[in-house]
């Protein structure tokens, strides 16, 4: 392992922690309300976060799992790359149900049905934007490596998300750009692990 690697995986992973913080600031999440009926609302901090929070998930998740490949030294592997969708996803949860907003009900939030609802059912957008954009890594990953398995997972992945997202499309169109934007800028700085 190089010290250019290591110094590249560094980089990366830094990238990616600033991007992931940086949608903890501006993600749509739960905070308590005593005077709503589920003792929670919903709240949108900026008027871009529906815009910037799926594509700075996605973008943190994949530049996560490039830094860290980077960082380790290792080959290129597809079958890695699929962890970048589950961060994603992981991410957009915990500050939906308050991680940023409010941390101290994060515990009440994150078993309140009112908030499943919202967050896993039709309120799903930031989540499956943010998981087409990381899907991205592991299908380009796939592509260079011809891992037909890794392929087929993250394509998978990738149609499953637009299905779960399709109430709302912006979200899905930013996550992806997110995504294409990490990946494209991986293929730029990390040329051993993401070009043919």
């Amino acid at each position: 392992m190089s010290l250019r690697s290591r110094l590249l995986g560094s980089a990366l992973l830094a990238v990616g922690v600033a991007a992931l913080g940086l949608a903890g600031t501006v993600a749509p999440g739960f905070v308590p309300s005593p005077s709503s009926p589920n003792g929670i609302s919903f709240v949108n901090p900026s008027h871009v976060s529906l815009l910037a929070a799926p594509a700075l998930l996605a973008a943190g998740s994949v530049l996560l799992v490039g830094g860290a490949a980077a960082a380790g030294g290792t080959d290129r592997s597809a079958r890695a790359a699929l962890v970048a969708p589950a961060f994603g996803a992981a991410a957009a949860f915990a500050f939906g149900v308050g991680l940023v907003l409010a941390p101290a009900s994060v515990p009440e939030t994150a078993t309140n049905p009112a908030a499943h609802a919202v967050l896993i059912g039709r309120g799903s957008g930031i989540a499956a934007g943010a998981v087409v954009g990381a899907a991205l890594a592991p299908v380009v990953q796939a592509s260079l490596t011809e891992d037909t398995a890794a392929l087929v997972a993250g394509a998978v992945l990738l149609l499953a998300a637009l299905a779960a997202g399709a109430s709302d499309p912006v979200s899905l169109l930013t996550g992806g750009l997110g995504g294409a934007v990490a990946v494209g800028l991986l293929w730029a700085v990390d040329p051993e692990r993401w070009r043919p």
